[in-house]
C-alpha cells in the first residue's frame, strides 16, 4: 500500500516534488501552515470515506478511488492539476485500489495563498523585518481577523518590547489595551480556575506565540496573567490600532451584482486563481494572471489605462492583488465573495 508523508515538512516537499496544484506553487513561508488546514487520508482497497463538508479539494496523490455522486473515478495523473471539490451535500469515494488521498478546504487554501502573496511582495521590497514579521503572525488567529489588505498596515504598527525575566507583561482582570507577539523569550501563562483558590501554570509560550488577542478583539478583560521566565522580546500592537485596522476600508470591494454592469460598461476582470481553477469555470473575457506571477506580469500584462475587478474564489486572494495593483498605480477593486457568489455568465476550458 502507497505510504503517504507523515510529517508536515515531508508532505510539503512531495506535493511540490510531484507538482500538486496548487500546492507545488507555494513557496517556504507556507511550508509550516500546511499542517493547519489539510487531512492526509489512506484507504485500503474497497474502502470507504464520507464527508458532508462542502468546499473540500480532493486530491488523490496515489492509488485510485471513485467519486460514487460523480460515478468518476479519481487518480493523481485527473487531480494533480484539475479542480475536484465536494459540493453540497455528501461526498462519498470508495477506494479502486490500495490510495492515499489529500482533503483541504478551498478557503483554507484561499488564505493559505494570500499570505504566501504577501510573503513574496515583502521578499521584493527587500523588507527582512516585515517578512520576518509576517512569518510570525501567521497562525494568530487575532491576525487572521483582520482583512487580508491590512496585514502589512498592521505589522509594520507593532512596536518592539524588551522584557526581563520574571516581568509581569498582563494581569487577569486588566483591560485589554494591546495584543502581544513573543519574538525571543519563554513566557508563563497563569490562570485561577473556578475550583482554584490559587492561580494555576495552564501553559508555557515560545517565539511565534501570542497573547492578548481574545481582550483586544472582544474588548473585554484579561482572563490569563502572562509573566516572563526568561528575558526576551515582544513585538506589541496597541488594541486602537487592531480595531482601527479592522474597521478601516483599505480597497473598494464591491458586491457580484454590482460587477456585472461595471464589467459590461468597460471594466475588466482579472482573475488572479491558481491554472485549474481558472479553467474549470471563469467569467468570460476575464484576463488570468495567477496571484504569484502578478508581480512579474503587471506591467506586460496590464495597461494603466484599464480599470480592473480583481477575482478570485471566496475574495481573499483578489483584495491583496487589488493592493497590490493600488500600490503600483492601477485602478482597481476587488469582487466580495469571490466566484462563490458570482451568478452572471461563466465558461470553461473543458
Amino acid at each position: 500500500m502507497p505510504r503517504p508523508p507523515v510529517l508536515a515538512h515531508e508532505l510539503f516537499d512531495y506535493l511540490r516534488r510531484e507538482g500538486f496544484e496548487p500546492y507545488a506553487r507555494l513557496g517556504e513561508s507556507a511550508r509550516d501552515q500546511l499542517a493547519d488546514g489539510v487531512r492526509l487520508i489512506a484507504m485500503s482497497a474497497g474502502d470507504a470515506f464520507e464527508t458532508r463538508t462542502a468546499g473540500q479539494r480532493v486530491t488523490v496523490l496515489a492509488g485510485a478511488l471513485r467519486d460514487e455522486g460523480r460515478g468518476a473515478q479519481l487518480t493523481p495523473e485527473l487531480t494533480r492539476s484539475r479542480m475536484v471539490v465536494s459540493s453540497e451535500g455528501v461526498l462519498r469515494l470508495t477506494a479502486v485500489s490500495d490510495s492515499v488521498v489529500l482533503l483541504a478546504q478551498l478557503d483554507f487554501l484561499d488564505t493559505l495563498s494570500s499570505w504566501e502573496a504577501l510573503a513574496q511582495n515583502a521578499r521584493q521590497s527587500g523588507s527582512a523585518e516585515l517578512l520576518a514579521r509576517l512569518n510570525l503572525v501567521k497562525h494568530s488567529v487575532a491576525f487572521r481577523r483582520l482583512p487580508m489588505e491590512h496585514l502589512e498596515s498592521a505589522i509594520a504598527r507593532m512596536r518592539p518590547q524588551a522584557v526581563a525575566a520574571g516581568e509581569v507583561v498582563v494581569t487577569a482582570g486588566d483591560s485589554g489595551d494591546a495584543f502581544y507577539l513573543i519574538r525571543e523569550g519563554t513566557a508563563e501563562v497563569w490562570r485561577t480556575g473556578i475550583y482554584d483558590t490559587e492561580p494555576q501554570c495552564v501553559a508555557t509560550l515560545g517565539p511565534g506565540d501570542t497573547f492578548g488577542d481574545e481582550a483586544v478583539v472582544t474588548g473585554g478583560s484579561r482572563n490569563a496573567t502572562v509573566k516572563m521566565v526568561t528575558e526576551g522580546s515582544l513585538l506589541v500592537l496597541d488594541a486602537e490600532d487592531f480595531r482601527a485596522l479592522l474597521s478601516q476600508q483599505l480597497i473598494d470591494e464591491l458586491a457580484p451584482s454590482v460587477v456585472e454592469p461595471l464589467l459590461a460598461s468597460g471594466w475588466k476582470a482579472l482573475d488572479v486563481r491558481y491554472d485549474e481553477e481558472f479553467e474549470d469555470s471563469h467569467i468570460p473575457g476575464a484576463i488570468h494572471i495567477p496571484l504569484p506571477d502578478l508581480r512579474r506580469d503587471v506591467a506586460s500584462r496590464l495597461s494603466a489605462e484599464d480599470k480592473y475587478v480583481t477575482v478570485c474564489l471566496s475574495g481573499k486572494r483578489s483584495a491583496v492583488a487589488a493592493l497590490l495593483l493600488q500600490q503600483r498605480g492601477y485602478k482597481a477593486v476587488s469582487m466580495k465573495e469571490g466566484m462563490g457568489g458570482w451568478t452572471g455568465p461563466t465558461e470553461s476550458a473543458y
